[in-house]
Parts: structure tokens; sequence; C-alpha cells
């Protein structure tokens, strides 16, 4: 069943809409503001938000950090900047109020594809990530070089390293990631965000140049 959780300072309007959510047997939950809601962050289903206190931003972020719902807005009959400020901050969606059961859910449909593809990114951005913090700083640097130097022979070279440490840092990482292939590890990569340039480590314990020569700094995963 679909849990609607409903943001709103207004004690009447709040539980307005619940009622009228209820009476289409549609389970909702009340909040006064984003900060109880926060306290109390669901991973499924979607909020419901009175816009007008100007902290959809501050909802938007703080279900990014912890979960991600589609936040459909509402206001008494909000004008076409309040609507545009509130979708640029992150709202799926904007009705006016009084609410129509039937049209949210309606905006509901419409979001779900889009939601459902963007909880599985977000999965598969969760797990890499924690994939990644398995890794040491050595290999980190390695699968970072992996992005533009590819083989463990110019890895090697540009690290000041041999290959066959090189070799036995990528076996690591590999079984780290739980991955079988350099593509599946530079995709863990990505879609765990650590895809930045930084500095290498300096010379001689990381960054080693051949004839004094100083390469440009590799990509080290953040």
């Amino acid at each position: 069943m679909l849990k609607v959780f409903v943001i709103d300072s207004a004690a009447a309007r709040r539980a307005q809409v619940c009622r009228l959510l209820m009476d289409c047997r549609i389970h909702s939950e009340p909040f006064e503001t984003v900060a109880e809601f926060a306290e109390h962050m669901p991973s499924q289903g979607l909020v419901l938000y009175c816009d007008e206190r100007g902290d959809m931003a501050q909802l938007v972020e703080a279900l990014e950090q912890r979960s991600w719902l589609p936040v459909i807005a509402y206001a008494h009959q909000p004008d076409i900047q309040r609507v545009v400020r509130a979708m640029q901050a992150g709202a799926a969606s904007y009705v006016g109020f009084p609410i129509d059961p039937a049209e949210i859910m309606a905006e509901y449909g419409k979001l779900q594809g889009s939601f459902a593809a963007r909880l599985a990114q977000r999965e598969r951005a969760s797990t890499a990530r924690r994939r990644l913090d398995t890794l040491s700083n050595r290999e980190r640097q390695v699968l970072g070089c992996m992005l533009d130097y590819g083989t463990s022979k110019e890895i090697a070279r540009y690290l000041g390293i041999s290959p066959r440490t090189v070799e036995a840092h990528r076996a690591n990482l590999m079984v780290r990631l739980d991955v079988r292939t350099a593509t599946q590890a530079i995709r863990v990569a990505v879609e765990g965000g650590a895809c930045g340039a930084a500095q290498a480590f300096a010379s001689p314990s990381g960054r080693g140049g051949e004839g004094g020569n100083s390469p440009a700094p590799a990509p080290v995963l953040q």
C-alpha cells in the first residue's frame, strides 16, 4: 500500500489533507516540518509538501542524503513563479489546494517509472561506494590510473613502481570490488562517484618519474 507523508505547518490543513487521503483508502502520515519528517525518513512512499516556507531545497537535500522519494508540492492557487522555483528545487510535480486524491494518484502514476529508475541508480551507487570504501589508498590510485593509463606497464611507469606490484594491486582491488574485468571495476568507480581528478601521491612513495621528469597528475579516486 502506498504511504503518503504530508508535510504541512498548518494543523487544520494538514488534518484535512490526511482525511481526504484516508477517505480514498490512501494511508497518510502527517508531519509539521521538514525537520520532523527528516527524523523519521522512510525508504518508500510519496511526499506531499505544502509549499509555503520556502524550504523545498532542504527537503530534497534531506531525501537525497538518506533515501529518495518523489515530492508533490501543493499550495492555494500557486503562481507560475512559485511552481517553477519548487520544480527547480526538486519537486516532481505541483498541484493546487484543496487537493484531489485522484489527481495525486494520477501524478504518482506518472512518476513511478522515473522513480523506479532513480531508486535503482541510488542502490547501485550505494553498493559501489561501500565497495570503494574497502580499497586502500594505493588501490584507489591504481584504479584511478586505470582510467587514463590502462595497462599495468603504463601505470607502473607512471607511478614509478614495478608492473608486478601494479598487478598485485589490481588483483586485490578486483577482489575487493567483486568484479572480474577492468571495465567492471571502472563501472563501480563511476557509479560510486569516485572518478575525480586529484593529485597523485608524491614521489617516491607514490608518483615517480623517469630521468627526473615529473609527469602530469594521475586521476586519483576521492
